[in-house]
């Protein structure tokens, strides 16, 4: 079967290609019929970076239009969200109870159409079933992912005091789940120029900070927090530390948009008991959690969309993305199918 299938190169340069997909899916993947996907960061520096022509999309809402017939949890016609990565489930470390450690599922990654696309091949792993959300705030389930496992990184508890740092999608939809986490004190900080974002911060219950200044300059935050929650640049976190209190951990996602280099200084650190965790949600392991979050309205879906595109319109939706990023918060593509 030919499909329409959007594909990208550097340096931003976008397309709509046909591809060929088998009429009938392999053992053990079904052909998914995309009716959302969301734009994401990794998107953007594909985009900056990829030397040659590739699909991309990994944020992602479906259909099952065909599906190898020896599977049974699975049909034709159920709606489902992609797992970015799913865990074996058989290795020694799965066996061990470290499923979060496995990615070793198949996955959708080098497929010949991914999220932006009509159609795709998926394995059957990482097909996750779910009911009674539209297409465009389901296929937020892998970022919201990322939300979740962040904040379980974290390990925030009852009381504890919060500073989020850069409102973009993913700290915006931990910012409810800190808040259900019982935190005493949420504090959000952002650009000036992200006004919109800050925004929304405050509406789902921090308060907020607009800033350009170093943050191990602002006297007034300094050694105040127990928990930093980072989603800025990774060059944030030497002055992200000054932030947190004796104690203090600091949990952070994302790589870094250079070199990725930091320095901080150890002694401080080591006397100040601090801590330095990273998140990764690499097997996504989180996805019937969110699913009930999403439906439940803790993580508030609607809210986040701020920008809808057809498939047709991916060059428009990636432009928004890159010369719109105050007021850009989460940009989901639809299928022109549907």
């Amino acid at each position: 079967m030919k499909i329409r299938s959007a594909q990208l190169k550097a340096p931003w340069q976008v397309r709509i290609h046909e591809v060929e997909l088998p009429d009938t899916p392999p053992a053990g993947q079904a052909i998914i019929r995309v009716l959302a996907c969301g734009v994401c960061s990794t998107d953007l520096s594909a985009a900056q970076k990829a030397p040659d022509w590739q699909p991309f999309g990994h944020e992602i809402a479906g259909i099952i239009e065909k599906i190898d017939p020896t599977i049974a949890h699975l049909k034709a016609g159920d709606h489902v969200v992609l797992e970015s990565s799913s865990f074996c489930g058989h290795c020694d470390t799965c066996r061990d109870g470290r499923t979060d450690l496995c990615n070793k599922a198949p996955n959708f990654w080098g497929a010949p159409s991914m999220g932006f696309s009509e159609f795709m091949l998926a394995p059957i792993a990482c097909l996750v079933r779910y009911q009674g959300l539209s297409p465009e705030v389901a296929c937020l389930t892998e970022p919201a992912g990322v939300a979740v496992d962040m904040v379980t990184t974290a390990g925030i508890r009852l009381g504890d005091r919060v500073c989020v740092i850069g409102p973009g999608p993913i700290a915006l939809m931990a910012i409810p789940l800190i808040k259900h986490q019982g935190a005493s004190e949420l504090l959000c900080i952002g650009r000036p120029h992200g006004t919109r974002r800050l925004q929304l911060a405050k509406e789902l219950g921090a308060t907020t900070l607009a800033t350009d200044q170093p943050l191990d300059t602002i006297v007034e935050l300094k050694a105040r927090f127990d928990h930093v929650i980072l989603t800025a640049p990774v060059g944030v976190i030497p002055q992200a530390l000054a932030l947190l209190a004796y104690g203090g951990e600091l949990t952070y996602i994302g790589i870094g948009t250079e070199s990725g280099m930091i320095t901080f200084d150890a002694n401080d650190f080591h006397f100040r008991k601090l801590q330095l965790r990273a998140s990764f949600a690499s097997p996504a392991i989180y996805y019937p959690k969110v699913l009930r979050l999403i439906k439940a309205g803790v993580i508030p879906g609607d809210s986040i969309i701020s920008h809808r595109f057809k498939l047709s319109e991916i060059e428009e939706a990636i432009s928004t993305c890159r010369q719109d990023k105050a007021g850009a918060v989460k940009v989901i593509v639809t299928s022109d199918l549907v």
